[in-house]
């Protein structure tokens, strides 16, 4: 079976294909085609006859004829090639032609009918003007125009809540409040003027009149919703404003500290709070100063609650005499004492 295994062999290598794609085409494994090249395997009938349909050969002749040797069979012309036509010779070499012979086979005298070009008269170049040079110009002087000014900036207003002054006298349902950032965060903070605090117990829940209200950035102060007051005669030092921080529930009120407090028939007031609504749902307001007594306030009377975080005054503070410096005194007119009885 050599002369199968050549003439598969060559019909491949005549279709420039390889082992796997001879074996696409007649659909058989790539190694089989190789065993079949090898002489290592027969090929079927079947193969044998995809073969002979694919390539126009017989099987018989696959069989028996050494197609390498069939040189002009038009059977065997690879697949994707056009067939050579008997009728194309092969080239003669010709001799040499001279360059006149060329010439004369090629040249086509001109005939009476066609007009010969006439010249065409070519106009003188225009004159060129010479170029027009004018003076410098002075530069002109900047134009002034009024400077345009920066697009007014809106504050922002942290929103204000409603202070719950509800007690019925039984234990309360303690309500965490939302705790403020620490990072600081610079925002409007409307400050009330002592002219404004009447206007302010009428108006202080409306918003719009709280926007209305003159403001300021404090920028060390974090996120939450502050007012600002002038404070009055009630604290310690004069022409101070008073910053505050919204508290939201009587219950959030702790004992001794400072609060600015809106109540019904009191205004606003600057006290250190001790909560007792509890106790006889009151507050008791005590001032830093000796002269202002201490009183109670109904917890249902206050509307607002803003505890200090912090103060500014226009004014420096008086100096005051220290304890060690009392001390001091005390013992330098003990030491004077005991030198005049002796």
């Amino acid at each position: 079976m050599s002369i199968v295994s050549d003439n598969m062999k060559y019909l491949r290598k005549l279709h420039g294909m390889t082992q796997d794609q001879f074996a696409r085409r007649i659909g058989i494994k790539r190694a089989s085609v190789g065993a079949y090249e090898e002489q290592r395997a027969n090929p079927n009938i079947d193969v044998l006859k995809v073969m002979s349909k694919l390539f126009n050969v017989s099987v018989d002749d696959l069989l028996k004829k050494d197609l390498r040797k069939i040189r002009e069979t038009p059977s065997l012309i690879p697949i994707d090639k056009p067939a050579v036509s008997s009728l194309v010779s092969e080239p003669q070499e010709k001799e040499p032609q001279t360059l006149s012979s060329i010439f004369d086979q090629f040249y086509v005298p001109p005939t009476s009918t066609q007009p010969r070009p006439q010249p065409v008269p070519v106009s003188p170049p225009a004159a060129v003007a010479p170029p027009v040079i004018e003076p410098p110009k002075p530069p002109s002087p900047p134009s002034y125009s009024a400077p345009i000014a920066p697009p007014p900036v809106v504050p922002s207003y942290a929103p204000t809540t409603t202070f719950n002054n509800n007690y019925d006298g039984g234990s309360a349902t303690i309500v965490q409040t939302p705790s403020a950032y620490d990072k600081p965060n610079p925002q409007a903070i409307p400050y009330v003027r002592q002219s404004q605090m009447k206007e302010y117990i009428d108006k202080f829940s409306q918003n719009d009149y709280v926007k209305r209200l003159p403001s300021f950035e404090f920028p060390l102060l974090p996120s939450g919703s502050y007012r600002a007051f002038e404070a009055g005669d009630d604290f310690s030092y004069v022409n101070s404003f008073l910053v505050g921080q919204q508290i939201s529930n009587w219950y959030d009120i702790a004992d001794g500290k400072m609060y600015v407090l809106v109540a019904r028939n009191l205004g606003v007031v600057c006290r250190r709070v001790y909560n007792q609504v509890k106790i006889k749902g009151t507050l008791l307001l005590s001032s830093d100063k000796v002269n202002i007594p201490t009183f109670e306030v109904p917890i249902k009377d206050v509307l607002e609650v803003w505890e200090i975080k912090a103060f500014f005054s226009t004014v420096l503070p008086e100096p005051t005499v220290s304890l060690d410096h009392l001390r001091y005194l005390v013992n330098q007119m003990h030491e004077e004492l005991n030198q005049i009885k002796k």
